[in-house]
């Protein structure tokens, strides 16, 4: 499994009509899901608040606190502040307890404090509320595979990729966690059709190159290192597996171009 790169990543994703921001990205972080806000009310949604708050009806208020606190959560999140972004996103979980991103968010910050079985059980709850969220099935996955709990683990990252099956990232996530379970054929499958779907995920290229090492295709292994180094130079799982792909290729008899 030389050069294997298990990271927590995913593109972020939209559920459809839910009130989230959806930035795109070329190439997905090394880190899990980014933390998702919500769109400030302003303009006709604005009035539209106001006026429910005028003849008492509290919902639409407490909505569009949730959404000021989800802002500014995420902008700590993104400053590494995640003790004070962890702190707003509880505050909007507690005026929208039914808002499965403002759980989503939370179990983001709270995975990030190390305060893992809290963050747990706010990407189950979010999962509750909305069962094809691809992002808590896939940040769910990294945090039980990081316990060593690959089977739940696959279980949820098979979910992601069944939820999102056009995510380059659910299907990287999906491999790592495989090949950790010495499914290289298997993992192979969703490496090269991360690859297909993204062809300049550098991580998926460095994996599919592990796969196919996995497998004795030390030419094929060689090439995917290669394709990865071109993308991005310094990038040391490639360095380090291109190197173990050679050297098995020079041990093989007879020894190919």
């Amino acid at each position: 499994m030389a050069g294997v790169v298990f990271l927590e990543i995913f593109s972020a994703l939209r559920k459809p009509a839910a009130p989230i921001s959806d930035p795109s990205r070329k190439q997905p972080p090394a880190t899990d899901a980014p933390p998702l806000t919500l769109p400030s009310p302003n303009g006709a949604a604005g009035a539209e608040t106001n006026t429910a708050a005028a003849v008492g009806v509290s919902p639409l208020s407490d909505a569009a606190q949730a959404a000021e606190d989800m802002n500014r959560g995420t902008e700590l999140f993104q400053q590494r502040k995640f003790q004070q972004a962890a702190a707003l996103y509880a505050e909007a979980v507690r005026l929208v307890p039914d808002d499965e991103t403002a759980h989503f968010n939370l179990a983001l910050a709270l995975a990030r404090l190390g305060r893992s079985k809290e963050a747990r059980q706010h990407y189950l709850e979010a999962l509750r509320l909305f069962p094809e969220y691809a992002e808590a099935h896939n940040n769910l996955g990294n945090l039980l595979a990081s316990q060593g709990q690959l089977d739940q683990a696959i279980e949820h990252f098979n979910q992601a990729v069944k939820a999102a099956p056009d995510s380059a990232s659910a299907h990287n996530s999906l491999g790592t966690a495989l090949m950790t379970r010495g499914k290289a054929g298997e993992a192979f499958a969703h490496f090269s059709e991360a690859v297909r779907l993204m062809p300049d995920y550098v991580e998926a290229h460095c994996n599919l190159g592990s796969a196919y090492l996995a497998q004795g295709k030390t030419n094929e292994a060689v090439s995917e290192f290669k394709k990865a180094l071109q993308l991005k130079p310094d990038f040391a799982p490639a360095n380090l597996g291109l190197a173990r792909a050679r050297s098995a290729r020079e041990g093989e008899a007879p020894a190919e171009p």
